[in-house]
């Protein structure tokens, strides 16, 4: 299949075990830092979330219950969509492959960095428009 024949946990179990160590590393991290670290790891949750949503199930709390089970150290714990539940995914041979994981974090990270850039650029240059008159110039002014 690829040249690395490596697999992970499926299923969002993979992309829930990087949200919770992300997690813990942004609470040690301060300020702005923090916050971006955080939401980073909040948006790997769109894959557990949309396989739940589009399974039937209440997605906030298969979320919270992943969540849970990779806190008690049961990281291969992903969104068991034949039970309705949360389940592991290893167990169950529900696997993805390393390298496609890989690279489409890569891929991902890679946008949201241009992402960023181009707004940092559209924020550094000064807002278009034409330029006040020297002197301020308020317009008009006078009662007629």
């Amino acid at each position: 299949m690829t040249s690395d024949a490596r697999f992970v946990a499926g299923a969002g179990a993979c992309e829930m075990a990087i949200a919770t160590r992300l997690l813990e590393f942004g609470a040690q991290q301060p300020g702005l830092d923090q916050y971006a670290i955080n939401k980073f790891a909040e948006s790997l949750e769109v894959v557990p979330r949309t396989l739940a949503e589009n399974a039937g199930m209440d997605a906030t709390t298969i979320i919270a219950n992943i969540y849970a089970a990779h806190q008690e150290g049961k990281s291969s714990t992903g969104v068991d969509v034949d039970a309705g539940a949360v389940g592991d995914m290893l167990q169950k041979d529900v696997l993805d492959s390393l390298a496609t994981k890989a690279q489409a974090f890569k891929l991902a990270i890679d946008a949201a960095v241009t992402v960023l850039r181009v707004d940092q650029i559209i924020m550094a240059k000064q807002a278009g428009g034409p330029k006040p008159p020297p002197g301020g110039g308020g317009g008009g002014g006078g009662d007629d």
